[in-house]
């Protein structure tokens, strides 16, 4: 059990293009500044998902797949049922 109350954090974020398939990915860490330590991400399978979210097998890092606002339906979008290409 850490002293440290982990009031302080600085996010890590590294965003990759998939040339071979048009896809975005980022890679995020998150640490505390007061003590250095890292957090760990829950609740998430390990491995590689670029259409949705895993971590790495310590834990330590979100790899979430992402794409330019418009190319997906927003939840709001999904949630009322639409349905296209263009969302802007």
């Amino acid at each position: 059990m850490s002293v440290c109350k982990h009031e302080n954090f600085r996010t890590d974020v590294a965003i990759a293009r998939l040339t071979d398939s048009g896809r975005f990915v980022a890679d995020i860490r998150i640490y505390c500044t007061d003590c250095g330590g890292p957090m760990q991400f829950k609740g998430l399978p390990a491995g590689y998902n670029a259409e949705g979210a895993a971590v790495s097998i310590d834990g330590l890092e979100l790899r979430i797949g992402i794409c330019p606002q418009g190319d997906q339906p927003s939840p709001l979008h999904q949630m009322n049922g639409m349905s296209g290409v263009n969302y802007n």
